[in-house]
């Protein structure tokens, strides 16, 4: 087809959506590859403490020249930000079936990513202004926990939550089995494409044993009645290094994180970003 309805529909988004689209996902890949690099030197060195998103950020508030990159990664994660709500609220990518359940779950999920995101640019922010001693990355959720314990039905509601991230684990490991149908990203003319994919694959294998380790945690605090089981990233990856092989399986894992952040930053250059189109991501 060839009118100007067709057109229209492979059109692309503007520019100023897809900067800031690209932008952002090259800050998500940077988030992963800094936690990987982190629990891989942790691998090594056992003195070295596996970090969270909130340790990450305070390892690199504190580098050379930290304070700057860091405020770049608050800059890009602002971007994602306003990306996935563009995504969530004006859904440019689909201008028809918008309204289908799957097209209205997918948005809540943007939604969600994006409301994530904007815990991580205050994470950042706040580093740039007192980059201070980072608190444990597991104290905020044991808190939250809880209080979540002394609700009324508090212990089922955290066992919901358990369940919902071990489920969110469980659909990382079908994406590491398929990756190319999780992405929106045009690789057939790229000799990149097989590592890539690759790369794609370990990061979602990765993801989902990171934070099936972190629902499996919750729901043992949820059984036990105990908010000190619920632990974050930096504790489910230390309870990697506590098993036997520990080390080999944290450095697997950690290899996954930053095989996933390095096939974000590819995202960045080789995502679909026409507008009209029914997409999946």
């Amino acid at each position: 087809m060839t009118d100007d309805t067709s057109l229209q529909a492979r059109a692309e988004a503007a520019p100023w959506l897809r900067w800031g689209a690209r932008v952002g996902i090259v800050a998500e890949g940077a988030i992963y590859v800094l936690i990987g690099g982190l629990a891989l030197a942790g691998a090594f060195d056992p003195s070295q403490r596996p970090k969270g998103s909130a340790g990450a950020m305070s390892q690199l508030a504190h580098m050379p020249m930290g304070r700057v990159l860091l405020g770049l990664l608050a800059l890009g994660l602002c971007a994602y930000v306003f990306w996935q709500l563009v995504l969530a609220v004006i859904d440019p990518e689909c201008r028809e079936h918008r309204w289908e359940w799957k097209r209205i779950a997918l948005r809540f999920h943007h939604l969600w990513s994006a409301a994530l995101h904007c815990v991580l640019v205050g994470m950042a922010a706040w580093q740039i202004l007192e980059a201070g001693r980072a608190q444990d990355d597991g104290h905020t959720q044991r808190q939250l926990a809880a209080t979540a314990l002394r609700l009324p039905g508090g212990r089922w509601l955290l066992a919901g939550i358990g369940v919902g991230i071990v489920g969110f684990a469980l659909a990382q490991w079908v994406a590491a089995c398929r990756p190319q149908q999780q992405t929106r990203m045009e690789l057939a003319h790229t000799p990149l494409r097989r590592p890539i994919l690759t790369l794609l694959a370990l990061g979602y294998f990765a993801r989902g044993a990171l934070f099936g380790l972190i629902g499996a945690f919750l729901l043992h605090a949820a059984w036990q009645h105990d908010p000190s089981e619920v632990t974050g990233i930096s504790g489910a990856l230390q309870s990697l290094r506590r098993q036997p092989y520990g080390p080999w399986l944290l450095g697997i894992v950690a290899i996954g994180l930053i095989g996933f952040g390095l096939a974000e930053m590819a995202r960045a250059r080789y995502r679909d970003m026409r507008v009209g189109e029914k997409g999946d991501d």
